[in-house]
């Protein structure tokens, strides 16, 4: 409800539970995580990256160093934040191209015609039925 921009952890030493819960926490509400922790542990702060943590902090800082942490933080976090949402969309895009290619090719071996009469026949039919390429070749596949 709140929307903060970011996450401030202070753990003594976080625990596998605590870091669950983050990761969870993460994947419900994605925001930019940072853990302040007591002890230092290669293991524990690997396993904390892993379940989103954007920056892992060892021993006390002043508050001006807390705000810059925060800061380059949410800064990483909306950077990979847009790569993510990038990696989606091609994902998304080379998955429609695919099945454009197939209804292509169902096209090709049915009427027996090449590849450009092919697509221009998809691209004819999707026009006249005022479907996206995409549409067609899903209606044509399924």
């Amino acid at each position: 409800r709140l929307a903060p921009d970011a996450v401030i952890v202070d753990a003594e030493l976080p625990s596998r539970d605590t870091l669950e819960h983050l990761a969870q926490l993460g994947r419900r509400f994605p925001r930019p995580i940072v853990m302040l922790a007591d002890q230092d542990d290669p293991q524990v702060s690997l396993e904390a990256a892993r379940a989103g943590v954007s920056a892992y902090v060892v021993d006390g800082l002043a508050p001006a160093t807390v705000r810059s942490l925060v800061n380059v933080a949410i800064a990483h976090f909306q950077a990979h934040d847009a790569l993510r949402s990038e990696l989606g969309r091609v994902q998304q895009s080379l998955e429609q191209r695919k099945a454009v290619d197939r209804a292509k090719c169902l096209l090709m071996e049915r009427q027996g015609i090449g590849e450009e009469a092919a697509y221009q026949r998809l691209r004819k039919m999707a026009m006249d039925r005022r479907l996206s390429l995409y549409e067609l070749a899903c209606e044509l596949l399924g």
